[in-house]
């Protein structure tokens, strides 16, 4: 966790190293101290070994965010000739790292009514996406036990393994909403900036599309919120909003990823919107696609363009316009 402006140290340690590891100081010119000091969380996420001791340990990493602290981390370790990490580890160390991020941001909400605010919030998030998902679960194991308990019908082995697979994965699924709800509560600010207006749409899509999807922001999202002119914000938010909403309509995807991007070409700065799935692509038999118009509007608005792009398997939405100059 942060230290000091620009110095972070092991706050926290679980393990047989632990009396050796805290209160080390990160060194600044490690992999992790300069990925630290760029607030550069890909790259975090990116670390697969590090060093402790004498030792070199396979390295699993997420991102917490302090708040006006700036930005810690959370790394489990095992030795490097112990099986990979899975998806399943990296959704259960991204959910801690939300609470840890949830914990350390409280106390910079300004009253008790926005904390009544967002308590309220996080509730009906939480009946509505991982509480569903949860009772959806229930109910696939309560059938499961009646099947067993029953002396007429015996479930056969392929229908147990797909019973307790399909609960698995929604036990997953709950997991991941629940990381969500936690990284898209908002600020002390009355405004939610663009990056969290992106993470509640993120969330808001879980239940159309019965999953998570992935999402990509630029390595400081501060700069791309104070960057982007508050029409083309909205226009962002909206056209993330409307490829989620056609991905869980049309797609019949597995799996969906949306990554925003601010960058310089030329002398102009652009601002991309790519959102793509593995779905079954657009079909070319539907003449009428009000979803793409819409886009395409809100694109020429700013000089800009959208454009869909047939995937193997999937389509790809890839939404760009001009930032005006200031």
């Amino acid at each position: 966790m942060p230290l000091s402006p620009g110095a972070w140290a092991v706050e926290m340690v679980e393990g047989p190293d632990a009396a050796a590891l805290l209160g080390e100081e990160i060194p600044a010119e490690s992999s992790v101290g300069l990925a630290l000091h760029r607030a550069d969380a890909d790259a975090l996420e990116a670390i697969g070994t590090l060093e402790v001791g004498q030792e070199s340990c396979r390295a699993l990493v997420a991102v917490a965010d302090a708040a006006e602290h700036g930005s810690g981390l959370l790394t489990v370790l095992r030795a490097e000739d112990s099986p990979a990490f899975t998806e399943a580890d990296r959704e259960r160390l991204d959910s801690l790292a939300g609470l840890v991020t949830l914990t350390l941001r409280v106390p910079t909400l300004r009253s008790s009514s926005e904390i009544d605010d967002e308590r309220g919030r996080i509730a009906r998030d939480l009946h509505d996406l991982a509480i569903q998902e949860l009772f959806a679960v229930g109910m696939e194991l309560e059938s499961l036990v009646e099947s067993l308990g029953s002396p007429d019908v015996t479930p056969s082995k392929a229908r147990i393994r797909s019973s307790v697979a399909t609960s698995v994965q929604g036990v997953e699924n709950a997991v991941a909403q629940i990381r969500q709800i936690v990284q898209s509560l908002r600020r002390e600010r009355a405004e939610a900036t663009l990056t969290e207006q992106l993470r509640h749409e993120v969330g808001l899509a879980t239940a159309g599309l019965g999953f998570v999807p992935s999402m990509r922001l630029p390595p400081r999202p501060s700069e791309m919120d104070a960057e982007l002119p508050g029409e083309i914000a909205e226009d962002v938010v909206a056209v993330v909003r409307e490829c989620l909403a056609n991905a869980a309509r049309h797609a019949h995807a597995s799996a969906v990823a949306v990554s925003v991007s601010v960058f310089s070409e030329g002398v102009d700065r652009v601002v991309q919107v790519n959102v793509s799935d593995n779905g079954r692509g657009i079909d070319p038999s539907v003449r009428r696609r009000s979803g793409l118009a819409n886009m395409s509007s809100r694109a020429r608005r700013h000089s800009g363009w959208v454009d869909a792009i047939n995937l193997e398997p999937g389509t790809m939405i890839s939404w760009r316009v001009t930032l005006p100059t200031s």
